[in-house]
């Protein structure tokens, strides 16, 4: 099977996203979601840091970054939240070119790191995606 697909139709995107992490949670400490898992290979579009609290303090010591594997980068590599952000602001996360394209059957997942307990605010990571055909 080649390694090459095309967008099916006009390409309607598609949301999928982590759930809420407490910036917080311990310096260093880290916490992983499955973002998603298809059966079919997507691209992807964009992704973001989407601050659901305002943040206080410095968060910018913590981090997000999305992969193919647990902990991984190969998609998106760590993102430094933002400090001083609002309820509703984002931090966009640069993809790689290498990770823009995922394979059928892959795991995405996202990496959290925290910050100590000094500093305040909540945050989810989502991606953007178009779902490939063969």
């Amino acid at each position: 099977m080649s390694d090459t697909y095309i967008p099916r139709g006009t390409g309607k995107r598609q949301i999928a996203k982590s759930v809420w992490f407490n910036l917080d949670n311990g310096n260093g400490t880290t916490i992983d979601d499955i973002l998603l898992y298809l059966s079919q290979p997507i691209s992807i579009k964009a992704a973001r840091i989407v601050y659901v609290d305002a943040t206080a303090g410095t968060v910018a010591a913590g981090n997000a970054k999305i992969g193919t594997t647990v902990g991984g980068n190969e998609i998106v590599a760590a993102t430094a939240y933002g400090d001083g952000a609002t309820v509703g602001s984002v931090t966009a996360m640069t993809v790689k070119a290498a990770g823009n394209y995922v394979a059928a059957n892959t795991m995405i997942s996202v990496r959290h790191t925290g910050v100590a307990a000094t500093a305040a605010g909540q945050a989810y990571v989502e991606i953007e995606y178009e779902v490939l055909s063969a």
